[in-house]
């Protein structure tokens, strides 16, 4: 019988005892024999104890959640299926497979963190999964953090030496970190091994252009693209080694290209504003601004540079109203709310700019660079401000600001 199960039971009975003599001494008279309590729970050798029991109802609990996930996941209810493989490792942290199913749903999110700690987490407590161990070296590599990647698939090819998605995810790694020829061999060895993917000749592309090899790499990528002529990323690769070669007209086409297949591919349009601007055609990169904004409303760096750029071109309204709709997108982030203070104290319009910066000031919490930057940016409106204000600005109070939310 388990420690915890008997302590459980005894303490049960304890309290059952006290009551029944509570009730029996309530009231005056006194009986003549105590009155009796619910039995305690047999503890027969051989059979489950209550605990052993809720153990098993666990278990069996997170296996129901791990089946749910999979019919999601079928059904192409990827929240859903996220959801359920996380209730089955709350059950069962050691549970097999629920990690790595929902580590491979969170990569098709774009989340290879959270992604990369789902399949550390199957890699724990399941070390023999070797897919676990090679997609955590691709969301390592992903993440950076290529030295720990690397070390790990390097253990791998060595456990499966005939394995050519481990050798192509080795190679992907080495490229990531700036050792094209290292990434080249693991890559045209991948090849040698079944299925040949496009995405193993796309990155051998990558790597003899990162050798400036261009004729050998545009040979491979045009291989990568008879396999998969919609795959972005190859036509992008070639976008890059023709305008390597000095011809901006073919790149900025093959850019245009990638994007057909993939209108948020963020790389490719920012590639495109580099061209057009180099060409002096600021007005057509506004234009490219915008439809990367409306795709990834996230990139403010990018809102940043095309704010810039249509104040340069004397369009202060529609620097103001692109400013406006990063709030509007991303209002619950700080960065945001920035740029529009930035705006409209350069419209003169300080009191709003103040307000935006208050907001930004309260989700920015205690983040020491981005709270330095808007303490030195409330300073600067401060100073811009007219003697009969300014104290006005002084007294202005976080706690005193409603909570805005973004307006849909």
């Amino acid at each position: 019988m388990r420690a915890g199960a008997a302590a459980t039971v005894l303490g049960a009975l304890a309290l059952l005892l006290a009551a029944a003599a509570h009730a029996a001494t309530a009231g005056g008279a006194r009986d003549s024999m105590p009155g009796e309590s619910e039995p305690a729970p047999l503890l027969i050798p051989g059979r489950p104890s209550p605990g052993d029991t809720m153990i098993h109802s666990r278990a069996q609990r997170a296996r129901d959640q791990l089946d749910l996930g999979h019919a999601f996941e079928k059904s192409g209810q990827t929240a859903a299926a996220i959801a359920a493989y996380s209730n089955a490792v709350k059950l069962d942290p050691t549970i097999a497979e629920a990690n790595y199913r929902m580590g491979l749903l969170l990569v098709r999110r774009d989340q290879p963190a959270a992604a990369a700690k789902a399949f550390a987490d199957e890699v724990q407590h399941h070390p023999e999964n070797a897919d676990a161990i090679r997609e955590l070296g691709i969301a390592l590599t992903r993440l950076g953090e290529t030295g720990r990647a690397i070390q790990s698939l390097e253990r791998l090819t060595r456990r499966q030496p005939k394995n050519g998605a481990t050798w192509h995810a080795l190679g992907f790694a080495y490229l990531a970190e700036g050792r094209p020829k290292n990434a080249e061999t693991a890559l045209r060895h991948a090849l040698t091994l079944p299925p040949v993917t496009f995405e193993e000749y796309r990155d051998l592309g990558a790597a003899l252009a990162a050798q400036r090899r261009n004729g050998e790499a545009r040979a491979e990528l045009r291989r990568a693209l008879k396999i998969a002529p919609a795959d972005p990323t190859s036509w992008f690769d070639l976008g890059n080694i023709a305008r390597r070669e000095g011809h901006a007209d073919s790149a900025f086409a093959l850019y245009r290209r990638a994007e057909s297949f993939d209108s948020s591919f963020a790389a490719t349009l920012q590639a495109q504003i580099q061209i057009l601007h180099e060409a002096g055609r600021d007005t057509d990169a506004v234009d490219v601004y915008r439809r990367l904004l409306r795709h990834r409303p996230d990139q403010h760096g990018a809102r940043l540079e095309a704010v810039e750029l249509l104040e340069s071109l004397g369009r202060d309204d529609d620097a103001l109203a692109l400013a406006r709709d990063g709030v509007r997108a991303k209002g619950d982030q700080p960065q945001p709310h920035v740029l529009l203070a930035v705006v409209l104290k350069s419209r003169g319009e300080l009191r709003e700019a103040m307000t935006e910066l208050r907001l930004a000031e309260r989700m920015v919490g205690r983040a020491p660079a981005e709270l330095q930057r808007v303490h030195t940016l409330m300073a600067a409106v401060r100073a811009a401000a007219p003697d009969s204000t300014r104290a006005r600005f002084a007294a202005d109070s976080v706690a005193a600001l409603p909570v805005r939310r973004p307006s849909r």
